[in-house]
């Protein structure tokens, strides 16, 4: 899947370069075209970038023109104001990764009023503001991700320590939580015992002095578990920096270009995430499928995602994609590289 993934990438990165040079938009579109607007947290970001790639290429199937635009800054200020300005543009759809659950609701509701479709994705706003949410995962299934690794790792038992973000990250606590739980209450798990829960704050250098902590504290630690991609690839590298390797193995939450070296050392055999063009493409089938009503978000409908199949629309309209995709040394290397593509 994961190069058939690179090659589709490859080919709608292709596309949007001869359109340039022929002087073209990237999607030239006719004017009766439907305009569906990705509207994301923040302008920058390779995620989003990644989404940005499989949204082009549903669009280009379904023959949609596709606006990409977000804030230059984190804030729900600038996203209200983007949401404004579509409504005026009288955009078909706004599909959103909402940087307010509350804040946005307003604008969006003006936007529906105006028979606008409203789809959230990656985060969500309140119910009432959207007709659908594409999840990539549950809080359960981000859990289960790096604690199949985890248990992996550690040969079915042994001691695991981890690293989350922020003290009060409400939905980090969530992915730990669920970890416990899974440790405590699922009979697959219960090798493994979570020794300390340790938090890094998002940054590199309490992260890194947690991870050490860990080590110190507990000398039968195996395996570290971190819910942040700041916290992984500062575990991965107190590891290196102490020729850990081997003794001790780093998994979690983290991206292919900030740890293909950690997997390549050794540092970290394996590592999960969801992946964001398979985000971006199942929001914009989503999208269509809502506009052509023949789904509502109610509880029961099925997206027809094509290359991504039927996806059950859950409680509140939350349609979950499914597990995390796991990296490792067989294709973390071509992941980079086709993320490095993007951000250039």
């Amino acid at each position: 899947m994961l190069g058939n993934l690179f090659k589709r990438a490859t080919l709608v990165g292709a596309a949007a370069l001869t359109a340039v040079t022929l002087g073209l938009p990237a999607t030239a579109v006719a004017q009766d075209q439907p305009r569906y607007a990705m509207v994301v947290r923040v302008l920058g970001n390779t995620a989003f970038e990644l989404a940005r790639i499989g949204a082009q290429e549903a669009a280009d199937e379904l023959g949609v023109e596709l606006i990409f635009t977000g804030p230059t800054e984190n804030t729900a200020e600038g996203q209200v104001s983007l949401i404004n300005s579509l409504i005026a543009q009288r955009v078909d759809a706004i599909m959103i990764s909402a940087n307010d659950a509350t804040a946005l609701t307003p604008a969006l509701n003006r936007a529906r009023q105006r028979g606008i479709a409203v789809v959230t994705w990656d985060q969500d706003t309140e119910a009432a503001a959207r007709s659908l949410h594409i999840a990539s995962a549950t809080n359960e299934l981000i859990a289960l991700g790096p604690a199949r690794i985890a248990l992996e790792l550690a040969g079915g038992e042994g001691d695991i320590g981890v690293i989350s973000g922020p003290a009060n990250s409400t939905t980090q606590n969530l992915w730990v939580e669920e970890l416990i739980r899974l440790t405590e209450e699922e009979e697959e798990f219960q090798g493994l015992t979570v020794v300390e829960v340790a938090y890094g704050d998002e940054r590199s250098d309490k992260a890194y002095t947690e991870a050490l902590g860990l080590v110190s504290e507990h000398d039968d630690l195996e395996v570290i578990v971190a819910y942040s991609s700041i916290a992984i690839a500062a575990a991965s590298q107190m590891v290196r920096d102490n020729d850990l390797i081997g003794d001790i193995q780093v998994t979690g939450l983290g991206f292919p270009t900030e740890m293909v070296d950690h997997v390549e050392s050794g540092a970290t055999p394996a590592f999960a995430i969801w992946n964001m063009i398979d985000v971006g493409y199942t929001t914009v089938q989503a999208t269509h499928d809502l506009i052509a009503e023949e789904v509502s978000g109610a509880e029961g409908d099925t997206i027809t995602a094509s290359r991504m199949g039927d996806i059950m629309v859950g409680a509140d309209g939350i349609a979950v994609m499914g597990e995390l995709f796991v990296y490792d040394a067989t294709n973390v290397a071509e992941a980079a590289d086709i993320i490095n593509s993007v951000s250039e």
